[in-house]
């Protein structure tokens, strides 16, 4: 091992860290741009984020243009939320059936019958809606349905009568759903509302009113918002959780590489010196080549198979790769275990921590420290003024040791 050697390694280290730089870039351009493209045609399929607003009550006041707002009375509302994933490209994208059953009850404390107008919004403008039923006291109103103005009608409302708005349709949504209280009156009474879901690892918007209770219910949640008397301009909401997608993942499953390979290095360096074997840095490049050959495999085929089916196949392929030219090109003075399990424990185990959300850098971590408890203790007893003095050559050290005494001899 001589300076000319490590400068040598270390341009190859460069090199390949380039290399992955641009294959990185080049997923990740491909995600955004899949992405940017699609995502327009995706919710002219299958439907865009859903913002149900709560139908509003008003009253004209007699002899003016000014309106006073009802507050309902009784709020029931029953929601079904399921996950129906749609791929497009590179990206999967979480779209979900909604089933929405919502009846709201009035009442008229005044002594005089009162016109009531009733206006409800569909919560995706120009959004396709089936099995849809708008009803007052259990009669359905035959209206026109206008999903950009919504709908709207006149309810005649007796003194000290009460009536019972409801409806109900099934639609699809993307990412996210949410219930908005009206706002004219920025309160709620006697409100239930629950949301079932098909799903357990679900998350609330930013800002959004968290559930008073969340059971699981069979394979996914039962979400129940209930109060009696409620002043907020909170929405109640539920996310949709986001499956694994490909792109993103393997563009930083590749911007990780280096460090991979850094590591793997090292241990290479460290066999070189405990087993003495005379390790070229063109050994170094095709090993650097095998180590890219995985990442490359996994951004390709992870557009066309499935991603934990590509990264298997990419490992495989990779370890092969090097653990076989390794073996071949130092005829078998190479300790083919001690590099299968680096490669194992350096590029898949590693790579494969990016699957598991939230706990890849301490992966990481851990494996960086045990990393450094082995080569510490391994190299404790070597002599590194003895292994830095050693001139470069294309035999083994103990051969070229035979050689020397021979020649003296």
């Amino acid at each position: 091992m001589n300076v000319t050697r490590l400068i040598a390694i270390a341009c190859i280290f460069a090199a390949t860290s380039a290399g992955w730089i641009i294959l990185g870039t080049s997923t990740q351009l491909r995600s955004i741009n899949f992405g940017q493209r699609l995502s327009g045609k995706v919710e002219d399929l299958y439907g865009a984020r859903l913002l149900q607003g709560a139908p509003t009550f008003a009253v004209q006041i007699p002899g003016t243009e000014q309106v006073r707002w009802l507050m309902p009375v009784q709020n029931d509302i029953k929601v079904s939320l399921a996950t129906d994933y749609r791929k497009k490209g590179l990206l999967w994208y979480p779209t979900y059936k909604c089933s929405f059953d919502g009846a709201y009850t009035i009442v008229n404390s005044e002594d005089v019958t009162q016109k009531v107008r009733i206006h409800f919004n569909f919560p995706a403008k120009g959004g396709t809606y089936d099995n849809f039923a708008i009803m007052v006291d259990g009669a359905p109103l035959s209206v026109p349905i206008n999903t950009h103005e919504g709908v709207g009608e006149i309810v005649e409302l007796p003194a000290g009568a009460t009536r019972t708005f409801s409806v109900r349709y099934d639609t699809r949504g993307l990412g996210e759903w949410r219930y908005q209280v009206d706002p004219n009156v920025g309160r709620v009474q006697n409100l239930t509302l629950a949301v079932a879901t098909n799903f357990t690892n679900y998350d609330y918007p930013e800002g959004g009113w968290s559930a008073t209770t969340a059971d699981k219910s069979g394979g996914g949640m039962m979400l129940l918002w209930k109060t009696t008397d409620l002043i907020t301009d909170q929405d109640i909401g539920v996310i949709v959780p986001e499956k694994l997608n490909p792109g993103p993942l393997t563009s930083r499953i590749t911007f990780f590489a280096p460090v991979c390979l850094l590591f793997f290095f090292i241990l290479v360096m460290t066999i070189n010196i405990l087993y003495e074997i005379n390790i070229h840095p063109m050994h170094y490049l095709f090993v650097a080549a095998g180590f890219f050959a995985f990442h490359l495999l996994l951004s390709y085929l992870a557009g066309v198979v499935n991603i934990h089916v590509s990264f298997i196949i990419s490992a495989i392929v990779s370890v092969v790769l090097v653990t076989s030219y390794l073996s071949a090109a130092l005829q078998g003075r190479l300790p083919w275990k001690v590099a299968v399990a680096g490669q194992l424990f350096f590029l898949v185990l590693f790579s494969y921590s990016f699957f598991l959300k939230g706990i890849t850098g301490l992966t990481v971590a851990i494996g960086a420290v045990v990393t450094l408890a082995v080569l510490m203790r391994v190299t404790a007893h070597v002599d590194w003024n003895e292994v830095f003095a050693r001139k470069g050559s294309n035999l083994p050290v103990q051969e070229a040791k035979e050689a020397t005494h021979v020649v003296s001899g």
